[in-house]
């Protein structure tokens, strides 16, 4: 009976410590899953305390970009608080904060725009507009061109063999080029004092300086009595360097970095920096006046460009007024207006930036030229200018067809030799050239006629954030 006890009794002691052991094993086991628990739950709520730090910080820097968008902005290494000022409606947003700092050792001038919130950060690089559309000449149109032109056009991709991918020509419709022929709207003295020696240097042609050649598929040649057109399906005197039809051409934010519906922001900008604003609605002539009297002011000030803005038709005739000097470099734009010029203006040194807003139809620039087109087709000339009267003449001789003319945005007759850039920014307008225009393109003189007026805009794909370890948000 003693060692019955005695077992029963040991078998009760194993027992609870096996229980005992068991009990202690669960309970190291729910200690370790809630040491867990308790860690992922931690990590959970550092995740969403992050998660909504940087959902605050990106609120208030997609209000930022939309107010630069929207207003521009105007910054200075000089003065970092007068930019972050420019963007006060955004800060605080969310509770967080909005910082502008200057890209060390940046050739494009770069800024790094960002929001924080607690230990979060979201931002974004700030560029100017670079003007992506290089060439000679620039039109989101049509353009035709008469007469023996020699072009410098841009320099392009420098190839093994040491020739240049050039480019002179950009369109955003059709271009065709014909060197005038005898008895095509002349005057008798000109018809007269043209001899074959003359006819054979009536070539339109491209040409880059002393040493350096434009690779021949990149050299547009066009020989007195040829037409060039685009519209000719077998086309083969217009070469690469002449690009016709080219899609989706937004000229205005290539030069400014703002669509051109937001064209009164640019102007803003254009008046805070001194740039003369003119209307010449009622008076064609005060164009070339004010870009005498912009060119005095900006030598008086000692300024690093003359800038006019004209609101309406720009007569460039000088009519007997003194010539352009050739420093400093202009930029002329002109809004909602024909460009006219009858004579020479030699040299131009800047910019011209043709462009229309939704005030101007394209079929409108006839009432500028003093255009009438009856319900026929029939088209005459009627205006007090005397040399638009005339210039409209040769438009109606020149382009038979009443829609193509009415559109005529721009027209030379004479001799117009510009050293920087001209851009027509006139969807579907048709520009028309006669006489000698000869371009020669130079990026430097560009940025230098558009210094100070291009818009700052978010780099695309530049959009970051900066997430700290888990654990320290």
């Amino acid at each position: 009976m003693k060692y019955v006890a005695k077992c029963t009794r040991d078998q009760g002691i194993a027992t609870l410590a096996v229980v005992a052991s068991i009990a202690l094993i669960t309970l190291l086991i729910v200690l370790g899953v809630s040491r867990r628990a308790v860690n992922d739950i931690q990590q959970t709520q550092a995740r969403i305390t992050t998660e909504q730090s940087l959902s605050r910080a990106w609120a208030a820097l997609d209000c930022a970009v939309a107010k630069i968008k929207h207003d521009g902005i105007h910054l200075s290494k000089d003065d970092v608080a007068a930019g972050i000022a420019q963007l006060s409606p955004c800060q605080h947003i969310a509770g967080s904060q909005l910082w502008l700092e200057p890209w060390q050792n940046s050739d494009r001038g770069m800024w790094h725009l960002y929001a924080t919130h607690a230990q979060q950060q979201v931002g974004v690089t700030l560029a100017k507009a670079t003007g992506a559309r290089r060439s000679s000449f620039v039109t989101s149109g049509s353009a035709a061109f008469y007469g023996g032109n020699r072009w410098r056009p841009a320099k392009g991709k420098k190839r093994e063999d040491g020739l240049y991918e050039c480019h002179s020509i950009v369109a955003g419709g059709d271009v065709m080029i014909r060197p005038r022929t005898l008895g095509e709207n002349q005057s008798k003295s000109s018809e007269s004092s043209k001899n074959e020696e003359e006819k054979s240097q009536n070539i339109f042609t491209v040409h880059l300086g002393e040493g350096e050649e434009c690779a021949p598929e990149y050299k547009t040649e066009v020989h007195y009595g040829e037409v060039a057109d685009s519209r000719d399906e077998a086309e083969t005197l217009l070469k690469k360097d002449v690009q016709t039809n080219v899609d989706n051409m937004d000229l205005f934010k290539d030069y400014f970095g703002v669509p051109r519906a937001q064209w009164k922001t640019v102007r803003e900008q254009f008046e805070r920096q001194g740039g003369f604003v003119v209307n010449t609605q009622g008076d064609p002539s005060l164009c070339y006046e004010t870009l005498l009297d912009a060119v005095a002011s900006s030598k008086h000030r000692e300024s690093a460009n003359a800038k006019v803005w004209v609101d309406g038709p720009c007569d460039l005739s000088r009519e007997g007024l003194e010539a352009l000097p050739s420093e400093p470099p202009i930029l002329l734009v002109v809004q909602d207006g024909i460009v006219a010029l009858r004579g020479a203006i030699r040299p131009f040194k800047g910019a011209v930036y043709q462009f229309n807003t939704d005030k101007l139809n394209a079929r409108e620039f006839a009432e500028q030229w003093g255009m009438i087109i009856s319900e026929s087709g029939e088209m005459s000339c009627s205006h007090n200018d005397s040399n638009i009267q005339e210039l409209c003449q040769l438009i109606t001789s020149t382009v038979t067809n009443p829609e193509q003319a009415r559109r005529v945005p721009f027209w030379f007759s004479g001799s117009f030799e510009p050293e920087g850039a001209f851009i027509t920014d006139v969807p579907n307008g048709h520009s028309v050239v006669y006489g000698a225009f000869i371009p020669t393109y130079s990026g430097e003189v560009l940025q230098q006629s558009f210094a100070g007026l291009k818009q700052w805009r978010p780099v695309n794909n530049s959009y970051h954030d900066i997430k700290p370890p888990l654990g320290e948000g």
